[in-house]
């Protein structure tokens, strides 16, 4: 059985609650040809051109806002259903690549047989145990599920699937844009409307002509959030922030019950994720990185000095994000700072210091999948005190509001 959350519940947390949009995404098409060897065709996603990212699901607290993270590889499994027949020796499978050199542009190893139908369901790689893959298993188009031997509860992967596939008969001698609408009709501002989520067809692949020009079948992925998203900021008491400044050299998210056990489920037809009823946190030692490089850094450079340290300030200064296992029962994460204390003048007031909380997404009582929890980290002395030449008794507590 899972275990609860322990420690006292304080501080505040900013809960971004707004509904989430599944909504679909369209991303920017493969300026790559279709390759065609007698009856196989390669599969293309079609995307608008303007957003670069796979996912536009996660919510701001009073709009809603585009997800800016990293793209990802897409892996596809393809299901030949012609008629009420699984025909199981023309399912195919493969990786939709994001093309780093051309950002909103596609790779696609996504090869099928033309002439037939096809169902098409698409994730993104797992935080799963170590030695594991997620398995699919197509049974019906109303049993259709990946599984998942254990999961790492913190991550810097935002683990993705499909809510909904179709697809269209479309030209592929010019990128799909906004602007060209008038040229493909199905197109419109909703990017829903090619859609019925848990449904998963694509119709009959095969290659043509449109408008006198050569055409194929090119696929519409909507893909949803399987964990709950934290982003991270910092922001000095102003008080304190009008006579030292401070830079921090780490800032570190960690667990030593990083493994959730069990074998969990996701549901294609119904869009569920279900967590193993039997599942367990066990020991296993994780950290995420908040300062420093990666793909959940989102810190505004020009906060970063020249030595890589972030300064902050009384104005909030976001650092980056992680995603988490949604679960009520899951187990305290400790944040833990270094830092650097200045006078204004810039002489180095206290060197390597460090500062921790014990329990960051305490307030975090019942995560949902595809919500962004905003942590606003309060930087303030632990008590009053009286300033000396090198502040030898200030210590500095984090607080999440």
């Amino acid at each position: 059985m899972a275990m609860n959350q322990s420690g006292r519940q304080k501080g505040h947390l900013v809960q971004l609650t707004v509904s989430v949009i599944l909504a679909a995404v369209i991303l920017a098409s493969c300026s790559h040809e279709e390759i065609i060897e007698g009856d196989v065709i390669t599969l293309y996603p079609v995307f608008n051109n303007e957003i670069e990212t796979t996912v536009t699901t996660r919510a701001a607290a009073n709009e809603y806002t585009a997800y800016t993270g990293h793209r990802q590889n897409i892996y596809a499994e393809a299901v030949c259903h012609d008629g009420d027949q699984h025909d199981s020796q023309y399912d195919a499978s493969g990786w939709f690549l994001p093309d780093e050199d051309n950002p909103g542009r596609w790779f696609s190893r996504v090869n099928v047989h033309s002439g037939h139908n096809y169902y098409l369901y698409c994730y993104t790689s797992m935080p799963v145990d170590e030695g594991s893959l997620p398995r699919f298993t197509y049974t019906s188009s109303s049993n259709v599920t990946l599984t998942f031997s254990g999961f790492d509860i913190i991550t810097t992967i935002d683990p993705l699937v499909s809510t909904a596939s179709t697809g269209k008969l479309l030209c592929s001698n010019e990128y799909l844009r906004p602007d060209s609408a008038a040229h493909y009709p199905h197109l419109s501002d909703n990017a829903n409307d090619p859609f019925t989520f848990g449904k998963f067809d694509i119709g009959t692949v095969q290659s043509g002509t449109y408008q006198d020009h050569p055409a194929s079948t090119k696929v519409f992925l909507a893909l949803d959030h399987l964990f709950a998203k934290a982003t991270f900021a910092f922001k000095v008491d102003n008080d304190y922030d009008t006579i030292r400044t401070i830079k921090l050299i780490e800032a570190a998210i960690t667990t030593n019950q990083g493994l959730f056990t069990g074998t969990h489920t996701y549901s294609f037809a119904d869009r569920k994720f279900k967590l193993d009823d039997n599942g367990g946190y066990t020991s296993r030692n994780l950290r995420i990185d908040l300062v420093g490089d990666g793909p959940s850094i989102t810190v505004d450079p020009a906060k970063v000095d020249e030595n890589g340290m972030v300064v902050l300030g009384k104005d909030t200064t976001e650092l980056g994000w992680f995603c988490f296992l949604p679960d009520k029962y899951f187990p305290a994460l400790t944040l833990t700072v270094k830092y650097n204390v200045y006078d204004k003048s810039g002489r180095l007031v206290r060197e390597n210091a460090t500062a921790t909380n014990a329990n960051i997404l305490k307030k975090v009582t019942n995560p949902e999948k595809g919500n962004n929890y905003k942590i606003t980290v309060n930087v303030i002395p632990s008590y009053l005190y009286q300033l000396s030449d090198d502040d030898v008794k200030v210590e500095l507590s984090v607080e999440d509001s």
